[in-house]
C-alpha cells in the first residue's frame, strides 16, 4: 500500500499506475472510510472483520490489483530493504497514523521485510518447502478455511491475519487520500494490529518456506510447525470418521434425546 500511494507524489505516472492509483483511491474511500470510523479498538477489530465477511470486498480488492503485474514485486522487496528503522517514521503510514504509531510500523516493516524474503525465495525456487496441501485454503468462499476441518487453527489464524492486513491498510490509504492524521488511539491501535497480523503471517511463511527468521523479529514460542500441526488435525479427522462408523454399526443414535 505504501508503494502504491507513493504514486501520490510522482509527477508521471504510467496508464498500468493510474489505473491502479484510481482503483486503490475507491476501495480506501468504500471500506477504508468505514473502518476509521470506528470509535474503540474492539469496533475497530469488528469493523475490520465485517469487511472480510462482505463477498464485494473480494471482488473490489482482486479487480484493482489485477492491473499491477507480479513482476513489480522484486522492486517493492528492493524499496523495503531500503528502508531503515529512522526511515519508516517519515514514511507516509506513520505520518497518517501519527507519532505513538512508529514503534508498531517499525515492527511491521521488520516482518513484511521477513515475509517479502521468504516469497522471494519461494519465487526463486531456493527453498524446499515441507508438504503443505490444504484444499479448503482453496475455495468460492475467502472464509471457507476458517471453519474448515482440515485446517489447523494456527493455520487459519495465520491465512486471517493476512487477510485483515488488506483493509487495515485500506483504512491507512483512506487517511493518505484525505490528508489527515488519526485520533491518536486509532492510529496506534491500527498500527498494532498491523504489526500483529503481519507477525502471524510471517511465522507461517517461515514455517512454510523453512526460512530462517532472527529471534528479535520471530520469537521462537511463535513459530509453527506444519506438519506437526497436519499430522495433528488429520489425526483429529480420523478419529472422527471412526467415531461416527462405530456408531453407525452400533445403530444407536449419537445424540440421544433427553428423556
Amino acid at each position: 500500500m505504501e508503494f502504491v500511494l507513493s504514486f501520490l507524489t510522482r509527477e508521471r505516472l504510467t496508464p498500468e499506475e493510474r489505473a491502479l492509483l484510481e482503483r486503490v483511491r475507491e476501495l480506501t474511500g468504500t471500506f477504508g472510510t468505514y473502518i476509521l470510523e470506528a470509535d474503540s479498538r474492539d469496533d475497530l477489530v469488528a469493523r475490520v472483520d465485517a469487511v472480510l465477511e462482505d463477498p464485494q470486498f473480494y471482488t473490489a480488492y482482486q479487480g484493482a490489483f489485477a492491473v499491477y503485474s507480479v513482476e513489480h514485486f522484486p522492486t517493492i522487496v528492493a524499496e523495503l530493504e531500503e528502508i531503515t528503522d529512522e526511515d519508516v517514521a517519515n514514511l507516509g503510514f506513520a505520518q497518517a497514523l501519527g507519532p505513538a504509531a512508529v514503534p508498531s510500523l517499525r515492527h511491521l516493516h521488520r516482518h513484511l521485510l521477513e515475509t517479502s524474503r521468504c516469497i522471494s525465495r519461494m519465487f526463486a525456487g531456493t527453498t524446499a518447502m515441507p508438504a503443505f496441501s490444504v484444499p479448503s485454503i482453496v475455495s468460492d468462499d475467502p472464509l471457507a478455511f476458517v471453519s474448515a476441518p482440515d485446517v489447523p487453527p494456527p493455520v487459519a489464524e495465520a491465512l486471517l491475519a493476512g487477510l485483515r492486513l488488506n483493509p487495515l491498510s485500506l483504512a491507512v490509504g483512506a487517511l493518505r487520500f484525505q490528508q489527515r492524521t488519526a485520533e491518536r488511539w486509532l492510529g496506534l491501535a491500527i498500527a498494532e494490529l498491523l504489526a500483529r497480523e503481519s507477525r502471524r503471517v510471517l511465522a507461517f511463511m517461515t514455517a512454510l518456506t523453512g526460512t530462517e527468521v532472527p529471534a528479535g523479529i520471530l520469537p521462537p514460542e511463535e513459530r509453527l510447525d506444519l506438519r506437526g500441526l497436519l499430522k495433528s488435525a488429520q489425526a483429529v479427522q480420523e478419529a472422527y470418521v471412526r467415531f461416527n462408523e462405530a456408531a453407525k454399526r452400533s445403530g444407536e443414535p449419537i445424540f440421544p434425546a433427553s428423556s
